[in-house]
């Protein structure tokens, strides 16, 4: 069954531009994995808008999404790239969801 994962990334305040350069380098990176993401900037919205995101990829299923992670965990780039991330976002909330059928 397919899914969706989106993560819904707010960066520290004065952080955006790093932030998304680190995002670039940890996107050319997760597609060795399989992993073909599509970002978005909120357009309208107040408070923290200005330096979020969103952040989704569709998998065939749970597995296919763990088995990613996994070779992503073990990429020696990666874990560097993570160490980065980790200093530059405030609030990180990753979201699933599945298919559901219309009557």
């Amino acid at each position: 069954m397919k899914i969706l994962h989106r993560g819904i990334i707010t960066f520290a305040p004065g952080k955006m531009a790093e932030g998304m350069e680190l995002m670039k380098e940890m996107m050319a990176a997760s597609g060795q994995t399989g992993q073909t993401w599509k970002c978005y900037r909120p357009s309208i919205g107040g408070g923290d808008v200005g330096h979020t995101i969103v952040c989704e990829v569709e998998w065939d299923g749970l597995a296919a999404a763990e088995a990613a992670w996994e070779k992503s965990q073990a990429d020696p780039k990666m874990a560097a790239l993570m160490q980065k991330y980790d200093s530059v976002v405030m609030h990180h909330t990753v979201e699933w969801y599945t298919p559901m059928p219309m009557p």
